[in-house]
């Protein structure tokens, strides 16, 4: 399958949307829409191994470095600035193991949709009685969370995306109870 390119905003030439730069002129290009795994360079996978995201984003420090666009003009240091903040968000979501799944159902069309509430256990941690059973109740939430996230682990080992997008369902729901939590103090 050929890769839809995009005109180089400098000199018009054909610039893939994961190109940093444009191979005719050189010039920096605007962070195209590209997946997470594609801006950073790394394979698509739920297990990842955080610090190859990690010496990636350095990597991209360096060449996006301010001081390297200084001399460049005012456009071409907002692009370097957007090519940073797009790989900073990147990394967030695939340090995130939920967003990380979000990230990899999205790419098979397979994403569920997002869960509006903590539901049962946003219920169960704001009908407690006093501090001490929520931060209990909390605590629970949290260890099922955990739970829950390895038994996401196991439906993408075993290629079930279904799966996959109902553990993703229940982490989200966890992780919306935990903030709300948060807000209740």
């Amino acid at each position: 399958m050929l890769e839809h390119t995009l005109p180089c905003w400098h000199c018009a030439g054909d610039v893939s949307p994961r190109a940093l730069f444009c191979h005719g002129c050189g010039s920096i290009q605007p962070p195209g829409e590209v997946d997470p795994f594609t801006r950073l360079g790394v394979a698509a996978g739920f297990e990842l191994d955080v610090a190859s995201i990690e010496r990636q984003l350095t990597g991209f420090a360096r060449i996006l470095a301010p001081a390297r666009f200084q001399e460049k003009g005012e456009r071409a240091q907002e692009l370097a600035s957007a090519q940073r903040a797009a790989r900073e968000k990147a990394a967030a979501i695939l340090r995130d193991p939920a967003a990380r799944a979000r990230a990899l159902l999205d790419l098979a069309d397979a994403a569920p949709a997002r869960p509006a509430t903590g539901g049962q256990w946003e219920i169960a941690i704001a009908a407690a009685p006093d501090a001490g059973s929520r931060a209990r109740t909390l605590a629970a939430v949290k260890d099922e969370m955990a739970a829950e996230l390895r038994l996401l682990l196991d439906a993408f080992r075993l290629g079930d995306l279904a799966l996959a997008a109902t553990r993703l369902t229940r982490v989200e729901a966890m992780a919306l109870a935990v903030e709300a939590a948060r807000r209740l103090g």
